[in-house]
């Protein structure tokens, strides 16, 4: 069966699409609304006229002084949203792939699809089209077990939120925009000048309390000591899941206090009072590397589950010598 693929870069063109996966709603163009250096695109698969399946992609320019595809790069996160369980999946997912190739061959430098989740899904599609894979390790935890999220903690997780909350570590929902400005100032501080560790301009952050808290498509939690904001966590919710986009907590004057810990701790509570039945970090970092931010997760309880990403360099050179290291 053929399908009719269309690329939209503006959401007030898309037709009436639903959120079936959290990185592909239609409201992530809201998400990057008047944000400079990024330029978001869907693309969506038609069966006639009805939508059968749509996968939104990011542009991102690394610098807003550095200009031209060479300066470029094009993310894709989560498997695309199929708006139907009879439909050939893979076979689309190839027709997308494809087609994304051939909308930003030209206008970026590299291409990646990450949170995957299924390190099999798409991978006809990854080959043919010239992707190679990097082996990696998502996190999640099962909020449906007979044991409580408290129960599942490792004995130093437990013994570091108690001693959090006898110093009078507090967690709260954050309600209004007001100490948005405050809460960038400490994420951008946590992050220094670590290149890798990127997080959106400001006006990204207002979005996504806008069009996401707002509507119950996430939520920001602060973790206060005192009337200081010592860090926090960024949610969203698809379903029956709830993902960690982000957490943050000051390093050095209230490490005693494990303010990244409490955050995540209690992120974890809220959504098993909430019903949700699971609770994704999403990708946590190289497969057969525990250590770092991985080996700090699995301490909360979740299962570790291999996965891939899958890049692709624009230039046919370049994207040969990579897939030879890798392969």
């Amino acid at each position: 069966m053929g399908y009719k693929l269309k690329t939209y870069y503006n959401k007030e063109d898309l037709p009436p699409l639903d959120d079936v996966n959290f990185c592909h709603y239609s409201s992530s163009f809201d998400l990057y609304e008047k944000v400079p250096c990024h330029r978001p695109l869907m693309i969506v698969a038609f069966d006639d006229e009805k939508p059968v399946a749509c996968m939104f992609a990011l542009i991102k320019r690394l610098h807003r002084f550095l200009f031209g595809p060479l300066f470029k790069q094009c993310y894709v996160s989560q498997k695309p949203s199929f708006f139907s369980d009879d439909i050939p999946q893979e076979e689309i997912f190839h027709q997308l792939v494809k087609t994304l190739l051939q909308e930003v061959r030209r206008k970026v430098f590299f291409i990646q699809f990450r949170n995957l989740d299924d390190p099999i899904f798409g991978y006809k599609a990854f080959r043919d089209q010239g992707f190679y894979s990097i082996k990696w390790i998502s996190i999640k935890n099962s909020l449906q077990r007979k044991r409580k999220i408290w129960d599942q903690l490792s004995p130093s997780r437990k013994n570091q939120v108690n001693k959090a909350k006898r110093k009078g570590v507090i967690v709260e929902e954050l309600s209004s925009e007001e100490k948005l400005p405050e809460v960038y100032r400490c994420i951008k501080k946590e992050r220094g000048s670590k290149f890798f560790r990127y997080f959106p301009p400001y006006q990204c952050l207002v979005n996504f309390y806008r069009h996401y808290v707002c509507q119950n498509k996430g939520k920001i939690f602060i973790t206060k000591y005192g009337q200081k904001i010592i860090g926090g966590i960024i949610l969203g919710f698809e379903k029956n899941k709830v993902y960690c986009l982000y957490y943050w907590r000051k390093k050095k004057k209230y490490k005693k206090l494990y303010p990244s810990i409490y955050s995540i701790w209690s992120a974890l509570q809220f959504a098993e009072n909430e019903g949700y039945l699971y609770f994704d970090f999403m990708d946590a970092g190289r497969i057969h590397k525990k250590k770092g931010r991985a080996l700090f997760l699995l301490q909360f309880g979740g299962k570790q589950k291999a996965t891939r990403r899958w890049n692709r360099f624009t230039s046919c050179l370049i994207n040969v010598i990579a897939n030879w290291i890798h392969n």
